[in-house]
């Protein structure tokens, strides 16, 4: 009479976890489901083919119009530099030298696409502040790092300035932009 209590406290036992696995399959099942209904599609919208639709004489104004002069370089060097600031300032050398090198793509790809600016911006920043800032972050040096980013910002004022862009002044970053963990 033992043996047989055991058996059916096991055969209980065997049928409720058959079951909470059951339950467990279908309550993903369920929610796999529901996410899949409501991923985004392109289903019913226009497919992005707008530049294939131009003329190819009139695709390159079209390229030109969106990338919208030089302000979308400013925008993204402003990023970079922002968080090449709070890099070096944390000590996070290698984020610090990660902003910097972008900084320095997102200038030259500008630069290509607004050859006007390419006078000033090499004599007033690209070829002095720019590089000894990222000579103090290669040093992993905060003293000199603080004292090269003033020299950082006043380039770049100066190079606004020389643009006819004066009322563009750079002031040291007070808000971090992204989660970054300090090293």
């Amino acid at each position: 009479m033992r043996g047989s209590r055991r058996f059916v406290r096991f055969v209980w036992a065997l049928i409720a976890a058959t079951g909470l696995v059951t339950v467990g399959a279908v309550a993903a099942w369920t929610v796999a489901m529901a996410q899949h209904q409501h991923a985004p599609s392109m289903e019913g919208m226009q497919k992005p083919d707008w530049l294939v639709k131009l003329a190819p004489a009139a695709r390159t104004e079209a390229i030109q119009r969106q990338l919208r002069g030089f302000e979308t370089t400013m925008a993204e060097v402003a990023y970079r530099y922002t968080e090449m600031y709070w890099g070096g300032i944390d000590g996070n050398w290698e984020y610090a030298a990660h902003m910097q090198g972008e900084m320095g793509k997102a200038l030259e790809l500008g630069l290509e696409r607004r050859p006007v600016y390419r006078k000033s911006a090499e004599q007033l920043f690209l070829k002095g502040a720019f590089v000894q800032i990222g000579e103090a972050i290669q040093k992993k040096d905060a003293a000199l790092f603080k004292e090269r980013i003033e020299t950082l910002r006043a380039s770049c004022s100066a190079c606004h300035a020389a643009e006819k862009h004066a009322f563009i002044k750079i002031a040291v970053p007070t808000v971090r932009r992204n989660p970054i963990e300090k090293p």
